[in-house]
């Protein structure tokens, strides 16, 4: 918060030259900053330009001591909110070397809140004392965070991990002066490493300042038609246009000088929290790139809910599956049930909060959600290169039933039973926070219509209907007018008189609320003199400065924003035969003057908005605009009444019922009222209505393949709306498959992933089905020989039914001939910093680390044998069992040292994998331990010279792994991820991978596993001591393991204090169950089946006991 006086010195003249430079866009475009820092458009330009000069100003005297005195308040506001509460956020900073730790991050934090700076030594903290600017804003309205802290964007485990980029020097400070020192030591490195990369041309910052759904919107009408404005303002609380007029934007710019429309990540942060996810993901979604390794991040912070699913649930307002299909995302973690990242760390972060702020319970608090999504459909395929995103059939009549569920979710706050049940003292703070409107629910339904395949308009009609008899949501038909502007401006659907609005003057049935007026020389001196009048208006409401004192008599921070609307009425408001009721939240607003041209109720009228810089220290008035429906409105404008208000609910009537009465309206007026109300056909500033272009890929989607052409049908319960199966629909276009059918080939289906079916004519290759979510087993296959086409009827997957699928943990998919990680990063292991395993004192935290990636569920089953579990649970179970050894015993955590391991599986009495290990290091992106090693799976090429250095390898001290047929399956579809995520080097053309299109290469033992396009690649001296490493590191590829930890989804934290968090097995032990899929039935509907063998274990049917031998034949006694 203070600055010595030579860093606010260095600010200062740092700022001038860029402001200097910045005067236009061609200025700064051949300043030599031009080609790493990139304007968008020219207001952001603008708007950063003026923070420039504000960081450039030198004050003195009088000036000093005011601004002094201004940013002492700011940060006095601040420390009121955060009163005497104590943030442990920096705890995730620390991680994974975190346990024990938390009262140094605690003192550091409150240091930092009471002294404005992170400096420990009080002889130089006295310099500090220049407000720094950087945390201000040019007018009145800056507020700094109450739980902001300088360390938390730091990587800081190494105060307590002895990594070996830690300085000797750091080393040597007591403890919670290291927290500092290597933060500021981080951000140096960082810096040198930027300004080698900008000297290099290889890093590009472009920049916009405004709303992140506008400019996603705005992006995606630029990728699909080149124009550079989708007539969305830049920013609710404002009126500038948003304008893509940077010169990268520009239609006729050189390919490798135009700036990109489609993106490999989008990291959206914590945006969902204040947004509304699902209209986060409605913009952002079409910019992710078709690729296998695109992926987009969302984070929320959640307080209060059952889970980690519920939260998800929450997010995508509805069933999870059945939002990511229509939304063309798949969260991978949420069905594989397998994280990059640690969420038990999370989770005792939770607990510690909770802790810290005297509550007693560890779960439902909050929780940090980051989630992956991939493009769906880029997830596995071994039948077509890159599968396309078809549209999903629907029947209307259940597409509107999913539709609706969302509707619901969305406006979950306006159901008046919802709130009866839920008065809490949270569910009054939280009801001030309004997420959606119903533009966002028809931006929404703009991105289905373009992702689906029916009857639309059928589909938004039983829609429209489904709203419509919403049952306890007695507001619910104040909102349907703006539901239906929205629907019609964007192109989603135009409901009666918009329809067909160039004959509404012939509809001989009378209107509602006539106008006793007659025109007077043929003119009405309203909105009927409008010739051309469009069916969507917009409104424009001045509201005076005065009639805000409701608001400016307020605190801040009792104040907070107060969610605000505007309504149209009639001439009895709300009550009387002349009565009805609009309110439209979806509302533009600032404080500025408005300026006209052309005349009133004529397609020549246009107003604009200058807006007042001053904001709420200023003397403007504030400006309110909203689109609305033409027709009611022509029936008598001049006794309608338009008014700006507070939208109802429990926190705005706590709050302002005794200022405003029960209306919560601020002001209003008569729509014939020129000195405060305008009507246009466009916003202001605006020439067109804002633009939602929906899904469009770069190239249209098909379902053909060779021989045939593939569709997808959903089958919805009409209950919830969520979709429960999908049909995959193989229509052969080949005549020679054609007559392969007639003649009554073979017809085989095979699994080639959870989402993934091939079907097998004869002898002819075989033809995909591709489903974009997890689809369950058995699976139904309908042949139609005449008609030509093959049906697979599916269910669809919840979280829990991973463990049908073990070994999808880490998916590996083949893209353009070349492997890509689906749920494991990327790493630089040269960048990832040693852990000097030789300090055993200062490695108490890597066990409890290493154990986290056991749930709650995985322990109790490991420590209890006789609990039921399928073979998907026992071999996820196996395998983490042997990931804890492989990462312990290098560091001497099972009080014996080994860096050499072998999988062995006694059923053939051979080892299949030998892992040598080189270091253990920390992954700080991800606060992980990643085992820096050299694999060698074994095959019959690779085995006579394997057997040929056994007498030296045996010299190691080692540790042999017994796994079975099940572990060692999974070990194969593992091993290739682990390599892959680590690679330095590039794959041949005639890599195996690309030639087999399989990765794996093979899971059968004896076969080889990876391709050889990595063998022997290895960093000087990265095996020491292992006497046959000269021999065998030719044919050994170099890895990267790290814990499987669990997902939320489906798992829990296990707490070493079973009193904090009580066991959950999701099985009751006395109910039999099936081994295999978890069922207590067969699917008849009878008992289930004893195994032949043991006569113990129990099946559903034959299919799961063939899919669960090999994992129970060990046990099977």
């Amino acid at each position: 918060m203070y600055l010595d006086k030579q860093a606010l010195d260095l600010l200062r003249a740092q700022s001038k030259v860029l402001y200097e430079l910045s005067s236009t866009m061609e200025t700064w475009a051949q300043s030599k900053y031009g080609h790493c820092l990139i304007f968008c458009d020219s207001a952001t330009l603008a708007d950063v330009r003026k923070m420039w000069a504000f960081y450039s100003v030198e004050r003195k005297g009088d000036e000093s001591r005011r601004f002094k005195s201004h940013a002492e308040s700011v940060f006095a506001k601040s420390k009121a909110k955060r009163g005497s509460s104590i943030s442990s956020s920096g705890y995730r900073s620390v991680t994974p070397a975190h346990i024990g730790y938390p009262e140094d991050l605690e003192a550091l934090d409150s240091h930092y809140w009471e002294h404005g700076t992170t400096e420990l030594n009080a002889d130089i903290r006295s310099a500090f004392v220049h407000p720094n600017p950087a945390l201000l804003t040019v007018g009145d309205g800056a507020a700094i965070h109450y739980r902001t802290d300088p360390l938390l964007g730091f990587h800081l485990a190494a105060v307590v991990a002895p990594l070996d980029t830690t300085s000797a020097a750091i080393e040597r400070l007591p403890q919670r002066e290291k927290y500092v020192a290597l933060a500021r030591a981080e951000f140096s490195e960082w810096m040198a490493s930027y300004r080698e990369k900008f000297h290099k041309n290889n890093v590009t910052v472009r920049l916009f300042v405004g709303d992140a759904v506008s400019f996603a919107h705005t992006l995606q009408h630029k990728r699909v038609t080149s124009e550079i404005t989708a007539y969305w303002h830049r920013n609710r609380f404002g009126f500038r246009p948003l304008v893509l007029d940077g010169p990268e934007y520009a239609p006729g710019a050189q390919a490798q000088a135009q700036a990109p429309v489609e993106f490999d990540v989008i990291d959206t942060s914590n945006l969902c929290d204040h947004v509304g996810s699902l209209t986060l993901l409605t913009a952002t979604s079409p910019l992710l790139r078709d690729s296998a390794s695109a992926v987009l991040y969302t984070e929320v912070l959640a307080n209060n809910h059952g889970g980690y699913k519920e939260v998800l649930d929450q997010v995508l307002c509805g069933h999870v599956p059945t939002i990511s299909a229509l939304l063309g995302l798949f969260p991978v973690e949420y069905w594989t049930n397998t994280s990059p990242v640690s969420m038990a760390d999370e989770m005792r972060f939770d607990a510690l909060e909770r802790v810290t702020a005297g509550l007693i319970s560890v779960g439902g608090g909050q929780k940090l959600l980051r989630t992956s999504w991939k493009r769906t459909l880029c997830i596995d395929s071994k039948t077509t290169p890159v599968p396309q995103m078809i549209p999903i059939q629907f029947d209307p009549d259940m597409l509107a039933k999913t539709l609706y569920a969302v509707y619901v979710r969305m406006f979950l706050d306006e159901d008046l039973a919802y709130k009866l049940l839920n008065i809490t003292a949270e569910a009054v703070q939280k009801s001030a926070l309004v997420w959606y409107q119903r533009s966002s629910f028809a931006s929404f339904l703009r991105f289905v219509q373009t992702r689906v395949k029916c009857d639309w308009d059928e589909a938004i009609e039983g829609t429209l209907d489904l709203i419509g008899k919403r049952p306890n949501a007695l507001l619910n038909p104040n909102y349907f007018q703006e539901l239906n502007v929205y629907l019609h401006m964007l192109g989603v659907f135009s409901t009666g008189v918009m329809k067909d609005w160039d004959k509404r003057d012939k509809d001989p049935k009378p209107r509602p609320y006539q106008s006793p007026n007659k025109p007077v020389g043929g003119k009405w001196g309203d909105l009927r003199d409008w010739k051309n009048i469009p069916p969507v208006i917009c409104v424009t409401l001045k509201i005076p400065r005065e009639k805000l004192a409701v608001f400016t008599s307020m605190g801040l921070r009792q104040l907070g924003t107060p969610p605000v609307h505007c309504q149209l009425q009639g001439s009895d408001k709300r009550w009387g035969p002349n009565g009805w009721h609009n309110i439209l939240p979806a509302c533009q607003l600032t404080f500025g003057n408005i300026s006209t041209v052309g005349k009133p109720y004529d397609d020549s009228y246009g107003i604009s908005v200058q807006e007042d810089d001053d904001g709420w220290g200023g003397t403007s008035p504030l400006i309110a605009s909203f689109f609305a429906p033409t027709f009611p409105l022509l029936s008598d404008p001049q006794a309608i009444w338009v008014s700006f208000g507070l939208h109802n609910s429990p926190a705005t009537v706590a709050c302002f019922l005794p200022k405003l009465g029960p209306m919560l309206d601020v002001y209003d007026t008569k729509l014939s009222n020129s000195d405060a109300v305008y009507v246009t056909r466009f916003a202001p500033n605006q020439l067109g209505y804002p633009i939602v272009t929906g899904f469009a890929q770069t190239a249209p989607a098909s379902g053909t393949q060779v021989g045939a052409e593939f569709s997808l049908t959903a089958a919805v319960n009409r209950e919830t709306g969520d979709i429960t199966g999908l049909t995959g629909r193989l229509d052969i276009t080949s005549s020679n498959l054609k007559q392969a059918l007639a003649s009554k080939c073979e017809v085989k289906k095979s699994i080639m992933s959870p989402c993934e079916v091939t079907i097998t004519l004869g002898p002819n290759a075989p033809l995909g089905l591709w489903f974009p979510v997890f689809v369950k087993q058995p699976q139904k296959v309908r042949i139609a020989r005449t008609s030509a086409y093959i049906e697979v009827v599916t269910q669809v997957a919840e979280c829990s039914d991973w463990m049908t699928y073990p070994e999808f943990m880490y998916p590996v998919r083949p893209e353009r001939r070349r492997p890509v990680n689906l749920n494991m990063p990327y790493l630089n292991l040269q960048k990832c910093p040693l852990i000097h395993i030789a300090q055993p004192m200062r490695l108490g935290w890597l066990t409890s680390h290493l154990a986290s990636a056991m749930s709650d569920r995985e322990r109790a089953l490991r420590n209890n044998q006789d609990l039921p579990r399928s073979a998907g649970e026992q071999v996820r179970l196996d395998f983490k069992e042997s990931l804890f050894f492989i990462l312990s015993y290098p560091a001497g955590l099972q009080n014996l040292k080994s860096l050499l391991f072998y999988l062995y599986n006694p059923k053939d009495d051979d080892v299949h994998a030998i892992i040598l290990a080189s270091a253990l290091r920390l992954d700080l992106a991800n606060r992980v331990v990643v085992l820096d090693c050299a694999v060698l799976p074994e095959h019959h090429v690779l085995k006579p010279h394997i057997l040929k250095s056994r007498p030296k390898l045996d010299q190691t001290r080692s540790v042999v792994l017994t796994v079975n047929d099940a572990e060692l399956r999974l070990w194969r579809h593992a091993l290739p991820a682990y390599v892959e995520r680590c690679r330095d080097w590039a794959h041949r053309d005639d890599c195996e991978y690309a030639v087999s299109g399989s990765i794996p290469l093979s899971t059968k033992p004896g076969e080889p596993v990876l391709c050889t396009c990595g063998s022997g690649k290895f960093p000087p001296n990265f095996i020491r001591g292992v006497p046959a490493w000269d021999e065998l590191s030719q044919y050994a590829v170099r890895a990267a393991i790290s814990p499987a930890f669990w997902a939320p989804f489906a798992d829990d934290i296990y707490f070493d204090d079973p009193g904090k968090l009580d066991v959950k097995i999701p099985r009751d032990k006395n109910t039999p169950r099936c081994a295999c899929c978890g069922v207590d039935k067969q699917p008849d509907g009878k008992d289930l089946l004893n195994c032949g063998g043991c006569r113990k274990v129990k099946y559903c049917s034959r299919n799961c006991q063939i899919m669960d031998r090999k994992g129970h034949k060990p046990f099977c006694k």
